[in-house]
């Protein structure tokens, strides 16, 4: 095992699909890992992370999979280790970002870590992809500003829609073998390049949009579909996979 020093903190990312974590030590973010957002995921994190590192000192949460998720997670976390975990929340202005929703509160937390994360890493005007069950857009101004973003279904969420809501569609898929094809050759390829071409399109029209308003230093992007939308797109997106725990690490006071 690891040895612990009492500067090791377990950071957590709870989407609507995956839960990532990552430890924070005096060296930086070490043992990181993701699992899918369930009983048996949970056991597996708890699993894997008290295998790395033993006993947290904290354990810090980004939660956006809902309030029902966040009590079945703190119970595992106080069984297992008996500490609380923290669960942050946005703030209207804070680690040098200004909210721009006009409720603050109403940003979610993976939104607003990105952005903490992206402005603490020293990085200008931004344009921040995160490409998860949701996709979503922000733009972060050089003076730490956040001007607000969009929201708009990920690729899985796009295949759902088609085989949920159109009769005779059904199939099985990975993510990672689609591609954009125009001339698809079966309903898997169809459906897998058309949502490609949706959040391709999209997020080329957003970041067009913004850069007729402001003058965007970096593009970033992260989220479990980065990688294979990243090359794709437009602009040169730098891949930041683990963009929310570092930001989750400078909310906890961690990291600066």
């Amino acid at each position: 095992m690891t040895e612990l020093t009492t500067h090791t903190s377990l950071l957590l990312d709870a989407g609507n699909s995956r839960i990532k974590w990552a430890w924070h030590t005096a060296q930086g973010l070490r043992g990181l890992g993701n699992v899918a957002r369930n009983e048996a995921g949970l056991n597996e994190l708890c699993a894997a992370s008290h295998a790395a590192y033993g006993h947290p000192i904290r354990v810090i949460v980004s939660n956006v999979a809902g309030q029902a998720f966040a009590q079945e997670l703190t119970a595992h976390v106080i069984k297992l280790w008996g500490v609380q975990p923290e669960f942050p929340v946005a703030q209207p202005s804070a680690y040098g970002v200004n909210n721009g929703y006009s409720d603050p509160a109403r940003l979610g937390t993976d939104r607003w870590a990105a952005l903490i994360g992206a402005r603490a890493a020293g990085n200008k005007a931004s344009c921040i992809v995160d490409c998860g069950t949701a996709i979503t857009v922000d733009t972060l101004t050089a003076q730490g500003e956040h001007l607000g973003g969009v929201i708009m279904p990920g690729l899985g969420m796009m295949h759902a829609a088609l085989i949920n809501n159109t009769e005779g569609i059904s199939f099985q898929t990975t993510m990672q073998a689609l591609d954009m094809l125009p001339f698809a050759r079966d309903t898997a390829q169809a459906v897998g390049s058309g949502a490609l071409y949706a959040a391709v399109a999209a997020i080329d029209r957003i970041a067009r949009d913004i850069t007729a308003r402001l003058v965007i230093d970096s593009y970033l992007i992260t989220g479990g579909n980065a990688e294979q939308i990243a090359p794709l797109l437009e602009k040169p997106y730098r891949h930041e996979p683990n963009l929310v725990l570092q930001g989750l690490a400078v909310i906890a006071g961690l990291a600066k």
